[in-house]
């Protein structure tokens, strides 16, 4: 359902969850997402309705008395959509469609929950004199407007590289992390009478292992080597798997694990982990044991924090690097990290190695910043819209990874993100660099010279 969800409406949707959690109440209802929505205090809703003279304290205020009406069953750790939340995001799906837009925006969102005739909230409205009708038509003539025609990133225009999956999923299968899960998943294939590995396999083997941080977080769901083994048994064929052509691994298998390396990629993990590969399942959304987590009623957007919060409460250089890539994005109104904002990222991050010596070498934030923004542009077109990597940072990722493997790292570092920048002379990163005076070899040299210092 969320699959059209930008990145701002799920981060709504998740907010309402926490929102319930914190009243204790069973379910989520609407009135938790129209609280979540009020919270973000960037967003045209509030703004619309701070020129409306409407205070939003007061607002929340008259929202959170309507909760109160909710029974309180009992202090819940995880939370279920009630039958009208369900009903508001059928609503928001037919909002976007119907005003033509691709995706569904925290507006869309505010637009359902105000329809809905079974909700308070338009009374609350007319009784401070709001003209309710006037804000609604105001919404859907700004959503209604013509799309901006997009502009494509310099990097989203490369040729894709060739790459060979199963190459990256032979260093998957080796990891000490993993290879007792996909030992455990090949024996059950004699037992299964299938040849090719698939989702199920290796979701049975994850489960199995009972002493796992995983199998855990996956039991509180309810889903158990036991209810997901039921739920396979009664399934006759592996449609589910299968796409266009068949290989070692069934086509959504491959890209479940492809999944979960661009997953390690991009947090800067050497070590490929169980969590990673349901993290890539939950991502792909296809196959058989995807199907059967559906079936089991798994909030995947509630697993899917579950799994991270203890990934990332161990935040190191590339992931911290990442993120503030895609701050950056969100600012200048782009969808796209590029090698220019991954490179504005370690410049950001300041105390890296890499940091240090772009900082040698002259390279400051100011100066960084405007040199990219003149080389792609800023707008505001793509403010609302996921956040993606091109496919030349994608390959920086994948470069630096390999490097942090090859000097037998635990995790791959700023430096080497910057030295993967420099393997790619074509890259926005790097005619950024050019015009602020720095070349590849002052780059490699200054971190080769940092890296024996700090050994001394």
């Amino acid at each position: 359902m969320f699959e059209k969800f930008t990145e701002k409406a799920v981060n709504i949707v998740k907010s309402a969850q926490i929102c319930a959690i914190e009243h204790n109440h069973e379910k989520i209802y609407p009135e938790h997402l129209l609280l979540a929505l009020l919270n973000d205090t960037n967003s045209l809703i509030v703004k619309t309705f701070s020129i409306y003279k409407i205070e939003i304290n007061e607002l929340k205020k008259e929202i959170e008395k309507l909760l109160e009406k909710r029974a309180v069953i009992r202090p819940a750790e995880f939370v279920v959509f009630s039958d009208s939340s369900k009903d508001i995001f059928t609503r928001t799906l037919d909002i976007a469609r119907i005003l033509g837009n691709s995706y569904v925006k925290p507006e869309h969102l505010f637009l359902a929950i105000w329809d809905y005739p079974k909700l308070e909230l338009t009374n609350v409205l007319k009784e401070k004199g709001i003209d309710v009708e006037k804000m609604k038509t105001m919404f859907y003539n700004v959503l209604s407007a013509n799309k901006p025609k997009k502009v494509r990133h310099p990097e989203s225009i490369e040729k894709r590289r060739r790459i060979d999956k199963n190459d990256n999923i032979i260093s998957l299968i080796e990891s000490s992390d993993s290879k007792k899960i996909f030992d455990r998943a090949i024996a059950k294939l004699s037992t299964s009478k299938y040849e090719i590995l698939g989702t199920e396999q290796i979701m049975q083997s994850i489960l199995e292992d009972n002493e796992s941080n995983i199998a855990h977080i996956l039991a509180d769901f309810g889903v158990t080597a036991e209810t997901f083994s039921k739920k396979l048994n009664e399934i006759s064929s592996r449609q589910a798997e299968y796409e266009d052509k068949q290989i070692i691994f069934t086509p959504n298998a491959l890209k479940t694990l492809a999944n979960a390396i661009d997953i390690v990629r991009e947090e800067g993990t050497a070590s490929i982990l169980p969590e990673h590969i349901i993290l890539g399942l939950l991502k792909s959304k296809k196959g058989i044991a995807y199907n059967i987590l559906k079936e089991l009623n798994v909030n995947e957007y509630l697993l899917e924090d579950k799994i991270l919060q203890p990934i990332e409460k161990q935040v190191n250089e590339t992931l911290y690097i990442m993120r503030l890539a895609k701050q950056e994005a969100r600012r200048i109104g782009n969808n796209v990290v590029g090698s220019e904002l991954i490179l504005l990222g370690i410049v950001l991050e300041a105390n890296s190695i890499a940091a240090e010596v772009l900082r040698d070498l002259g390279v400051i934030v100011k100066d960084a910043r405007e040199v990219i923004e003149e080389l792609i542009g800023v707008s505001d077109e793509y403010n609302t819209s996921e956040i993606t990597f091109s496919q030349r940072a994608k390959l920086i990722l994948e470069d630096a990874w390999n490097i942090a493997k090859s000097q037998n790292k635990t995790r791959t570092t700023a430096d080497d993100l910057l030295v993967a920048i420099c393997n790619q002379p074509d890259s926005v990163a790097m005619k950024a660099l050019s015009r602020l005076g720095v070349d590849a070899l002052e780059i490699r040299q200054g971190i080769k010279n940092r890296i024996t210092n700090s050994r001394i």
